[in-house]
């Protein structure tokens, strides 16, 4: 039996330990932060393999550059002269070309094509959490960006199974809830994407995987202290841990998790915010994409969350208001009447683990292959947790992985 320790307790390490204790391995999880307390549980909870697409595109960086003035932009960098931080964003640069992004695009999708049916099959095995089924309405207030979203899902044409998508008529916008506003031109609905509370999945997945009999570790920080020979050592607390191999899912902390043993990956930390506002009546009843505003609207049983922004900040858990208010002006400009903006609850944030070329990182490092690599999910964390769960399974017992893995190993950069 393989002694394998967890290093993240968020969706992608749950995930992991789960696959890798139903293959027979004996598994621990170790993380400081609470369930859900972290990236895992903040963020909008969506299941999307329709928008499955590398961040870095053609035209993005130039776009941050014109938003770094407006402090509630969804889209900022905030400049640093750290060689790390430099180095990243001229690769991320290089990645914002068409070719990269339809390569990105094609391992996304190639990833994406199970993720529903991962989250089937874990609700069948006892997993619990709150999932919904609706069509996504992405609106539009600027015509012009209609054509590009259309381009990106003709990728995906026939990519995804149960996909499909159409132009929404001039009657389906009139009769959309909430009430839009003049401002609206178009929009697009799609089918095949789900929803999900991401905190009712991270704790499903640690109830699961301690059924299963994982140990799981809450409360006291993890850092690997060496990997030589067969051998890994994880220090958790005052405490040191051995074991044959080591998955690090400890998302924008990767590389202080990674230092002990002098390895870095290309990783930034993405900067979200987010708001849980109260279920009212008129309020959405099924997902919702704002185009221009870039946020994502998810109606859940007991709360309607809007999240949004991209900001490359490095390890800032920090709140900045005006910035997180963005996502509520942005909203106000699509809707009449919702929502209350001047009774809006308190903002939350998530840091997304973000790599230059938008893909994920799911492999053994070249030069420790005893440790093993998952993050840089960017916004596809809960989407593929499961998938990627299955991945590192197949990679700590030996069995054959797809092609695609070449596309989202650690040695790639």
């Amino acid at each position: 039996m393989t002694r394998v320790i967890v290093i993240g307790a968020g969706a992608v390490g749950l995930a992991s330990a789960y696959y890798l204790r139903k293959a027979g391995h004996e598994v621990t999880v170790v993380d400081q932060a609470p369930l859900a307390a972290k990236a895992s549980g903040h963020n909008a909870g969506w299941l999307i393999p329709s928008m499955s697409t590398p961040v870095p595109a053609p035209g993005m960086m130039l776009q941050a550059m014109k938003w770094m003035v407006q402090p509630d932009s969804p889209l900022y960098v905030t400049p640093s002269l750290k060689p790390s931080f430099i180095g990243f964003m001229l690769r991320m640069l290089r990645s914002c070309t068409d070719t990269r992004f339809r390569e990105g695009s094609a391992v996304l999708a190639a990833l994406s094509a199970t993720a529903l049916s991962d989250f089937d099959e874990l609700a069948a095995e006892g997993v619990e959490f709150e999932q919904h089924e609706q069509p996504l309405s992405m609106l539009f207030t600027d015509g012009h960006k209609v054509e590009g979203r259309v381009t990106e899902l003709e990728l995906l044409d026939g990519k995804l199974p149960g996909f499909s998508w159409k132009h929404m008529s001039e009657a389906d916008l009139k009769a959309h809830k909430p009430v839009l506003s003049d401002r609206v031109v178009a929009g697009i609905e799609s089918r095949g994407d789900r929803s999900v509370d991401p905190g009712s999945f991270v704790r499903g997945l640690a109830a699961a995987c301690e059924r299963e009999g994982v140990e799981i570790r809450i409360g006291a920080p993890a850092s690997l202290e060496s990997a030589s020979g067969a051998t890994v050592a994880v220090k958790v607390g005052a405490e040191t841990l051995r074991a044959d191999r080591v998955v690090v899912a400890a998302g924008a902390w990767t590389n202080e998790v990674l230092r002990g043993i002098g390895e870095r990956v290309p990783l930034q930390s993405g900067k979200g915010y987010g708001y849980d506002f109260p279920v009212v009546p008129g309020g959405p009843t099924k997902p919702i994409y704002l185009a221009e505003a870039k946020v994502a609207i998810t109606p859940l049983d007991t709360k309607v969350r809007l999240a949004g922004t991209m900001g490359f900040t490095g390890v800032d858990e920090s709140i900045k208001r005006r910035r997180a208010g963005g996502i509520l002006t942005g909203v106000s400009g699509y809707f009449e009447g919702w929502p209350d903006v001047e009774g809006a609850p308190e903002p939350w944030t998530g840091l997304r683990p973000t790599t230059p070329d938008g893909l994920p990182i799911i492999g053994a490092l070249s030069k420790h292959p005893s440790v093993l690599v998952a993050t840089g999910h960017v916004m596809l964390g809960i989407s593929l947790a499961p998938t990627t769960g299955k991945l590192i399974t197949d990679l700590v017992t030996g069995s054959p992985v797809p092609e695609l893995l070449q596309g989202v190993s650690a040695s790639r950069f």
